[in-house]
């Protein structure tokens, strides 16, 4: 395997979800601007979202992942001492849907 393949396979495994990876890197992404960041936090937060209580279950990790500019891999390795890892994380970051996200 290429270095790239490998450490991409650590963090994210053999048979990646991709859905996790797509709200991992358009996460990050968004979470940048501080408006959207906002309407992201109330979305997850409403209680009309079906991932809120478990948004705020794993909200530090989760704000953590989006907020770091750390590589995929560093960030695996941080979270890897939390007993925890970034594929986990990923996971945890809730879908934005619904006619309430404004």
């Amino acid at each position: 395997m290429q270095p790239d393949v490998e450490s991409e396979t650590r963090v994210w495994g053999k048979y990646p979800n991709w859905d996790d990876v797509a709200r991992f890197d358009y996460g990050r992404r968004m979470w940048c601007l501080a408006d959207m960041r906002a309407r992201l936090l109330a979305h997850w937060l409403d209680q009309r979202h079906p991932y809120c209580e478990r948004f705020q279950a794993h909200r530090a990790q989760v704000e953590e992942a989006l907020s770091s500019e750390a590589s995929a891999q560093r960030l695996d390795e941080q979270f890897r001492t939390q007993n925890t890892s970034l594929r986990c994380v990923a996971r945890e970051i809730p879908p934005v849907f619904g006619s309430f996200f404004s």
